[in-house]
Formats: structure tokens, sequence, C-alpha cells
């Protein structure tokens, strides 16, 4: 079982849009203080309009070391240390991985793994001498296997999972819970063209979604029971408990059916762009 505070203190990353802001929303309902980070801080304000004065935020581009190393200098000049720390912020990245801008690759694995990694590790000391706080990571359900199209999305959620699950036992003996979460596909922008664009294949037009809401509610669940991992609804459920029986040789071009585009190069067709984000993902 995790602490409870009378007004416990959140800090969220990728605040301004989908799972990152209903999860202020609820944990404002409540009572909670809530840090919203994300790049853009015009949009961060308007998102936010309606969450009251428990809401404060931070426009921090999560995908640049130097600037995270700056905002969490400001957060310790201030002594803050949240008591809920949730890393949503991501970003997705479909298509032919040899094919794909390496500036696009390299920035989606800053913010998918180094920004949650440092975010965990600074939060991770202060907490474990306070003695409590939970630290939740957002992950997804491709996260146990490997996909083909969305290949380096996949294996980056792949670390987040592992991470979270080793630092869960490290630290829960010291009043630390480290939560991982599991969604499918989200009903949230993340999938849209420009972005993780994924409106063309297969998986979206198969597979039922979950609301950024139903995320949220798990997000916070999470963190107060201290939960190590958190699969949400029954697709996920099956996409993560059949992918350690699945023989490979039937699990890849199974895969690759779903996550390949529709109407996508084939054999020897000449390359065409890769479709990534190039934005934090905010859902």
């Amino acid at each position: 079982m995790s602490f409870i505070t009378t007004q416990p203190k959140v800090m969220i990353t990728g605040a301004s849009d989908g799972i990152g802001l209903e999860t202020a929303r609820q944990y404002v309902a409540e009572g909670a203080r809530v840090l919203l980070v994300s790049r853009g801080i015009e949009k961060l304000r308007t998102a936010t309009q309606s969450l009251g004065d428990s809401v404060e935020v931070a426009a921090v581009d999560l995908t640049d070391r130097a600037a995270i190393e700056s905002f969490l200098s400001s957060l310790d000049a201030r002594g803050y240390t949240p008591d809920v720390l949730v890393n949503n912020a991501g970003q997705g990245l479909s298509g032919s991985f040899a094919e794909s801008d390496w500036s696009q690759v390299a920035s989606m694995l800053e913010l998918n793994m180094v920004a949650v990694v440092r975010l965990t590790h600074w939060v991770a000391g202060r907490m474990k001498i306070a003695g409590r706080g939970a630290i939740v990571n957002v992950s997804a359900a491709v996260a146990t296997r490997p996909i083909p199209w969305f290949a380096a999305y996949a294996a980056s959620k792949a670390f987040v999972t592992n991470l979270s699950q080793a630092l869960d036992y490290e630290l829960k003996p010291h009043g630390v819970s480290v939560s991982v979460i599991h969604p499918p596909a989200v009903r949230t922008s993340f999938a849209d063209q420009g972005k993780a664009d994924l409106r063309s294949t297969l998986v979206l037009k198969l597979f039922p979604t979950v609301s950024a809401a139903t995320v949220a509610r798990a997000v916070r669940s999470a963190a107060r029971r201290g939960r190590r991992f958190v699969i949400i609804g029954p697709v996920a459920a099956i996409v993560m408990g059949t992918a350690p029986i699945m023989p490979r040789a039937l699990d890849l071009p199974f895969m690759s059916m779903l996550f390949k585009a529709r109407g996508a190069a084939r054999g020897n067709n000449p390359p065409r762009p890769s479709r990534s984000t190039q934005s934090p993902r905010y859902c």
C-alpha cells in the first residue's frame, strides 16, 4: 500500500493533452497540487485554464538534456519534490526504421528513455530519503513484443517496462513504489498523421481503443496502491499475455501485418519518407 497525504504534490510530463491532461484533471478533482510539464507553454496554459489555482506549468523540452538539468535545478532551488511523478511524455515513430530520419529516432529515444530515466533518478533519491513516494511510468502494450514498422518505439517501451519493475523492487522497502502502465491504443491524437501516424494501419481498424480517462484512473490507482505492473483492458492483456508463448516465426509477420501502413512500399519499391512525430506524445 502506498502513502496518502492530505494534498499531494503531483508532477506530470506530457501534460498539455490526452492522458497527461486527463490525469491532471482527476488529481485536481481530488485535491492535489499539480505541476504540468510540457514543451509548449501556450498550449499548456490553454489546456489548463479550467483547472484552477491548484495547477502550475513548466515549459521544458524533455528531449534536451541541458533543459532537463536546468529544470531540475530550479525545482531543487525551491525545495520541490513531488509525492507522485507521472512520466507520461513520449513520442511515436512508425514506418521503415532504415528509412527513418535519424534525428527523429534520436529525439524519440531521448524522450521515451533518457528523460524517463533522468526524472526517475532525480526523484527516486529524494523520495527514498523522505521514506515515501510514487513514480508512475506510462509504457504500452507493445512493450513485450518486437513490432516491425514500430520497432524503435516498441523497444523504447520495453526499456521503460523493465526499468520500472526493477526499480520498484529496489525502492519498495524504502516506502517508494514504481508502477508501469500498459495501455493499448488510446483515443488521443497520438495516432494522427504527423505524430505516430497509425491511422492507416490494421491495428487501429481491428482492435478497440481505450479513453484517456481510463488510463488516467489506472495511473492514479497504481500510485495510490503501489502496483508494480498494470495492464489496461482485454486487448492489452491478450497482447501481453500471448507474447511469451507466440513463436517468433508467427509473431513477427502477424505484428508486421497489423502495424505496416496500408499502401506502404513493398519489396524493391523506392524508399519513402518515414512517418514520425517530432513533438512529445500527450496521450
